[in-house]
């Protein structure tokens, strides 16, 4: 030991040389990143992960796809406007027919061949009377065509307020 100067009792050196320092430091960060990135080994990637990115609801049928389908409505019993995007690729137009169970006469609407119609809209809209569900509930909407026949799909029902204000239903 050197004269002067407390040491460690075991006699092995406890400081680390100028020569070693910027090596472990290499290490221990090496070590450290290797660690960090370990984590996205075990989550899946967000953007492969399919989902509906509105507020309404996706269905995809033989001959035509319908999305962001929801109901627009200002209170339970009350009529409701269907809103939402038909997407028709075929070569011809076709009839769909939107209903709520136990409703006697559906709405309808045809969608025109290779286009993307808008279900209402400031101009158009469609309304499905004496809708039991209110604002914030979903209920099960029927959707048929004659090549797909009848598709059943739970939609929300949304309150006539802010963005959807215009689309409410006439009283």
């Amino acid at each position: 030991m050197t004269p002067g100067r407390a040491g460690p009792a075991h006699g092995y050196p406890c400081r680390v040389t100028n020569r070693a320092a910027p090596a472990l430091r290499a290490s221990a960060l090496v070590g450290a990143t290797l660690l960090a990135s370990g984590c996205a080994v075990f989550s899946p990637v967000q953007t492969e992960v399919s989902y509906a990115p509105a507020e309404g609801v996706s269905l995809s049928t033989v001959d035509i796809e319908f999305r962001d389908l929801a109901l627009v409505s200002t209170a339970a019993g009350a009529d409701a406007v269907l809103i939402g995007q038909a997407v028709n690729e075929t070569s011809s137009a076709i009839e769909v027919a939107f209903a709520i169970e136990g409703q006697s006469t559906p709405t309808t609407t045809t969608v025109p061949a290779k286009s993307g119609e808008t279900l209402s809209d400031d101009s158009t809209s469609l309304t499905i009377p004496s809708v039991s569900a209110g604002p914030g509930q979903v209920i099960e909407l029927l959707v048929s065509t004659s090549a797909s026949g009848q598709n059943v799909v739970t939609v929300p029902v949304l309150l006539d307020a802010g963005f959807y204000a215009d689309l409410a239903p006439a009283e």
